[in-house]
């Protein structure tokens, strides 16, 4: 099914769509082995940091979705889950731009999730939790793996922590999710004193209405409240605890020409050099989160780094919070930092099968 774009204009759409919720392969460096990290086409070492992504047997621990029925283990499905104000379609653009069909005619099994544009991600997780049910039964798999963009990390996170999803899902790969939550929410719900002017009319470009129409929209200010940072460092810790039958690995975006190296240390995949210029859309917000100039937070636009860190974290990448997902409508590899986003998700899936997903 599709949702069909109800106000802003279309670039706006992209904006909203990367609103909540994102890593590079350098073009010219990757994809040249389909089982080289995303950024810069260094190879991993196989025996390297993992926790509860650890490598594990494909078919340990696969739970038969229906009783009686045989199921089939990896290489798993994948799900694509998008983030605040996300869609399927609109006419012939996509959330996750060229990436589904891409993936497609490699051989993958690949089902973009569809679930309320704006709500809370205990709404929005059950909802998707659907999705993936009506995938396991489709197409015959035992789990299902799961690429996750902004608010569509922590609607996995609820899915699998609230409702008991963790036979059902293999692997969680989070991109840009606000795990700690994001500043840019709390401003917008009146939560930080003084927000400036032009961070709210970002907010009213991207969603078309005011910041006084959020607070009479239920299930915007939902969606909102679920990416604050109260939420997110306190109860919705509490009722969503990760489970060790998920492999969770998280990317994180960085741009406004940041190369992040110390908050970017300890990844699997190592740093590029290359830096990414900050899509002018989100320039508001990304001098928001930076929040000094000698000694900036490095962030996508949206979501910092350290908020976006989860589970097993996998790097950095050069883009934007529109960019990992290849919008607005990229076609191209990006001409500042080279991001590619289309081969990112090649070779993210390729990581994920060496991984035994």
């Amino acid at each position: 099914m599709s949702a069909r774009a109800t106000g802003p204009a279309l670039c706006a759409l992209w904006v909203a769509a990367s609103l909540t919720g994102a890593c590079s392969g350098d073009s010219g460096e990757s994809g040249t082995d389909a089982a080289a990290p995303p950024d810069g086409g260094a190879t991993r070492d196989a025996a390297g940091p993992q926790d509860a992504g650890a490598r594990r047997d494909a078919g340990a621990d696969a739970r038969v979705p229906d009783a009686g029925r045989a199921c089939t283990g990896a290489p798993y499905p994948i799900v694509l889950s998008h983030g605040f104000s996300g869609f399927e379609s609109i006419g012939p653009l996509n959330y996750y731009f060229r990436v589904a069909d891409d993936l497609r005619g490699r051989g993958e099994a690949v089902i973009e999730a569809v679930v309320s544009p704006y709500q809370s991600s205990d709404v929005r997780g059950r909802e998707l939790g659907v999705v993936v049910d009506d995938t396991l039964r489709s197409t015959g798999a035992c789990k299902v793996v799961i690429v996750a963009h902004s608010q569509g990390g922590i609607d996995v996170r609820t899915m699998i922590g609230s409702l008991g999803y963790g036979d059902r899902v293999a692997a969680v790969v989070t991109i840009a999710t606000p795990h700690r939550g994001t500043k840019v929410a709390d401003a917008v719900l009146g939560l930080v004193p003084g927000a400036p002017d032009v961070l709210l009319d970002f907010f009213a470009l991207v969603v078309g209405r005011t910041i006084s129409g959020a607070g009479d929209d239920p299930a915007l200010r939902a969606s909102l409240e679920s990416l604050s940072i109260a939420n997110m460092t306190g109860a919705f810790l509490a009722r969503n605890p990760d489970d060790p039958r998920v492999a969770f690995y998280s990317v994180a975006g960085r741009s406004d020409l940041q190369r992040g190296d110390a908050v970017c240390a300890g990844g699997i995949w190592p740093n590029s050099s290359r830096v990414d210029a900050v899509d002018p859309l989100l320039f508001a917000t990304s001098q928001y989160l930076r929040e000094s100039l000698t000694d900036p937070v490095v962030n996508d636009g949206l979501v910092t780094v350290e908020s976006a860190k989860w589970g097993t974290f996998l790097g950095c990448v050069p883009a934007d919070h529109m960019d990992e997902v290849g919008q607005i409508a990229d076609l191209v590899p990006d001409l500042t930092s080279g991001w590619d986003h289309v081969q990112f998700y090649r070779d993210l899936v390729a990581f994920l099968h060496d991984e035994g997903f």
